[in-house]
């Protein structure tokens, strides 16, 4: 099997293409950079962006993995970004057509339901949320990830190319973790969580009250994108060293989910080999929340006014449902915990 992968050095894309490498597979990788050290792969430099360019690399593949884009409002501008992350997938999308390939499996991301990098607070209609959650983004980032999912929609309507679009979340690896002192954040956000809920419930009320205002009315500047960083915006007025001002503005966005590169690998491999047909965005991550800390418990604290559940969260259930990706292509996670 001959596989395309843009993107492929990355944090993502690198152990997917050693693994593709493992199996056997031609590798062919593309990228922005002048060249890579990845070992047994065709590496080419291309702009995803340039059609003529792409349309030589796709030639001769049975399948596209999609993973060149730009991951954040915070280092573009927004046109930058959607450029790159709408119109070069658009043109991926398009390559894959003129060659004849029915298979793409690509790179969508969590926030494409709006959250992380949104400018409101963004309520969701019930929990644990699936597919099925209405889609409602306010920055440039989401929007280029819902778009993206309708791209591939479109290509399936068009032209039968079957894909999956992977609402990813934040990735780690080992050495990510070990880097960055993640176990160790994260331990101590269990004790600052473990401290606050020991608190009178009129003293806890008051704090995440004024925690939330103070989180909301930065995000309402749109202090996460490119040109207000350029400006120092958020470094300057942000509250400094304030835990529940940060659970507020960071951490309850991104609903306590992650997924080990050992996991986001064998998901694209499971999706470019099962059978299935259509296009489908699909959540990936760990069934167990990053804290392993009583589900119920932060969201009582943090959406206290999002009272369905579309099932029952046991313990430290994921607040996001990864079901359907489990039933299509046979996703399971085999990192489900870090501490």
């Amino acid at each position: 099997m001959r596989i395309l992968i843009t993107g492929g050095t990355g944090l993502v894309g690198r152990p997917i293409s050693e693994r593709f490498v493992s199996l056997g597979w031609d590798v062919r990788v593309i990228g922005a950079e002048a060249d890579c050290a990845l070992r047994g792969v065709d590496y080419t430099q291309c702009d995803i962006r340039d059609a003529d360019s792409l349309a030589e690399q796709v030639e001769g593949c049975d399948a596209i993995v999609h993973l060149a884009a730009i991951p954040s409002t915070r280092t573009h501008p927004n046109e930058t970004l959607f450029d790159i992350n709408v119109a070069g997938t658009y043109k991926v999308f398009e390559a894959a057509s003129r060659a004849g390939i029915k298979r793409v499996v690509q790179a969508s991301s969590i926030n494409a339901i709006g959250g992380f990098w949104g400018n409101d607070d963004r309520q969701y209609a019930y929990f644990p949320f699936d597919e099925d959650l209405p889609l409602y983004t306010t920055d440039a980032y989401s929007l280029s990830k819902q778009l993206v999912e309708e791209v591939a929609d479109y290509y399936w309507r068009r032209d039968g190319i079957s894909s999956v679009s992977f609402r990813l979340p934040a990735v780690w690896n080992d050495d990510t973790i070990e880097s960055r002192k993640l176990r160790q954040d994260l331990k101590e956000r269990v004790h600052q969580l473990d401290a606050f809920r020991r608190l009178p419930l009129g003293q806890q009320q008051t704090r995440l009250a004024a925690a939330r205002e103070a989180a909301l009315a930065l995000r309402a500047r749109q202090v996460m994108e490119y040109e207000a960083l350029q400006r120092g915006i958020f470094e300057r007025e942000a509250p400094k060293d304030d835990w529940l001002f940060s659970a507020w503005f960071y951490y309850r966005f991104n609903f306590w989910t992650f997924i080990h590169t050992d996991d986001s690998t064998q998901a694209f491999e499971k999706a470019i080999t099962a059978e299935y047909q259509g296009a489908h965005p699909l959540f990936v991550n760990s069934d167990q929340n990053s804290l392993e800390y009583e589900t119920e418990a932060l969201l009582s604290l943090f959406y206290p006014d999002v009272a369905r559940r579309a099932k029952p969260i046991i313990g430290a259930e994921s607040p996001v449902n990864i079901a359907r990706a489990r039933e299509l292509i046979g996703f399971e996670p085999r990192v489900r915990t870090i501490l």
